[in-house]
């Protein structure tokens, strides 16, 4: 065989060369996306202190609670399909293969998660009424509701955000946002916690409907490129399985609380809740932030992944440690000189929360990115079982230390969280590390 013109081999190289150094800068989207986050987590405080200010303690407590269920079921069940769809999406178009099948594949996963969502809800609708929402059938209806409705939110983000269309995952965080505050505005007039729940649910349509109807040609042009071989449904479920176990034991971390109060029960225990809940939120606005830095570190690893280019994957994550250490330390300080006065400030005179409290959490927090950002790593090398580990035996470690030690709900709360994201941070990044040697 006759070998290839030189000319031919050098346009082809040029080419490939091209294609790496685009996709060499790990960090792509990841201010817009940031600042979309930003604005969306804004729009949520908007939200969360209109419904304080509104509605009883009590039943603040229960949106509260609907709040954590059904972020812990989208996370858990649609989180990982839009993390398989971004690592997919993004690995195969830089090796110029097709990506409808990903898609396909993806999309026939979450039917079966909605299918057996349905059956799991007739099963459990009556245990959910009375132990979670104190027998309102409708916080139950919109918890199955807004999660199905989310489901697909997230498996179209998982595909913008692995064509790299960053502008419409954007899109998409500022719709769900602004629909949810829309729909609640008349509480202004009516405390209606049946009103704040169906704003939680119907958030999802406007970021799924928003961006689809701006980015279809887009979106389409992406799924109509490439060729060769197909995704397929196995493969799905193989990259899922791992990043579901992150997702439940991420949600243990950081959403649990507020059930685990509902779930122990004793007086007073939905306004409780709400104060637990309101105290965890107040501190999380750096994840937020972060949860768009997560949306463009994945693919954009998984590129450099693609490229062989491990120097700039390492440079890449030793910028973010050095941002993480640095946002550990400001939450921790700034938990323990404005929390307790920021609390009462921003939900008003019945959310009260220790000071120590709030420290312990926002170090928490610190954790919890650390382990984040190194997991985005490991999931981009598709090193996700390694990943799972460390973050179940993370959840594990919280849950342990909550029913054991003595105290209030929220100390208990804040001291088992600070361990156990401390826990899988540490992990997580030796693992990482390990991994990074070899390569």
């Amino acid at each position: 065989m006759m070998d290839e013109p030189v000319s031919s081999q050098a346009a082809t190289v040029s080419a490939d060369v091209a294609r790496t150094r685009a996709h060499h800068r790990a960090f792509t989207g990841a201010g817009l996306l940031s600042g979309a986050m930003v604005g969306s987590g804004v729009l949520a405080y908007a939200f969360f202190v209109l419904a304080a200010r509104t509605l009883s303690p009590e039943a603040y407590g229960q949106i509260g609670v609907l709040w954590a269920a059904m972020f812990i079921g989208v996370i858990v069940l649609f989180r990982p399909l839009e993390q398989t769809s971004t690592r997919a999406v993004a690995e195969r178009l830089a090796h110029g293969r097709e990506v409808r099948t990903v898609l396909v594949s993806v999309a026939t996963v979450y039917v079966v998660a909605v299918a057996a969502g349905a059956v799991g809800a007739a099963l459990a609708w009556d245990t959910l009424t009375e132990r979670l929402f104190l027998g309102s059938d409708f916080l139950t209806a919109m918890l199955f509701a807004g999660t199905a409705l989310y489901g697909l939110e997230y498996v179209l983000r998982g595909v913008m955000a692995g064509a790299g269309w960053f502008r419409g995952y954007a899109l998409c965080l500022m719709a769900d946002a602004v629909l949810r505050v829309a729909v609640a505005l008349p509480l202004v007039v009516v405390a209606s916690k049946d009103l704040a729940a169906a704003a939680v649910a119907a958030a999802g349509v406007g970021g799924f409907l928003v961006p689809l109807a701006v980015g279809r040609r887009r979106l389409a042009g992406v799924l109509a490129r490439g060729e060769g071989s197909r995704f397929a449904l196995g493969d799905a479920v193989t990259f899922a399985g791992p990043a579901s176990a992150i997702a439940a034991a991420d949600q243990v971390l950081i959403n649990a609380g507020p059930l685990l109060v509902m779930v122990e029960g004793g007086r007073h225990a939905s306004a409780t809740a709400g104060v637990v809940f309101a105290a965890t939120m107040l501190v999380r606005i750096p994840v937020y932030v972060f949860q768009g830095v997560a949306a463009s570190l994945l693919p954009n690893l998984t590129r450099l992944h693609a490229a062989a280019d491990m120097n700039r994957f390492g440079h890449a994550l030793k910028r973010a440690a050095a941002v993480l250490a640095v946002t550990t330390g400001v939450l921790a300080l700034g938990a323990v000189a404005v929390g307790p006065e920021a609390m009462r400030a921003i939900y008003g005179k019945s959310f009260a929360a220790d000071g120590t409290a709030l420290a312990l959490l926002g170090l928490g927090v610190g954790f919890y990115l650390a382990a984040a950002t190194f997991s985005q790593a490991l999931l981009a090398l598709d090193r996700g079982k390694q990943a799972a580990v460390a973050w179940a035996a993370a959840a594990g470690c919280f849950l342990g230390l909550y029913f054991v030690l003595p105290g209030a709900d929220l100390t208990r709360i804040a001291v088992s969280f600070a361990i156990a994201t401390a826990l899988c941070a540490a992990l997580v990044a030796l693992t990482l590390i390990a991994r990074m040697r070899r390569a």
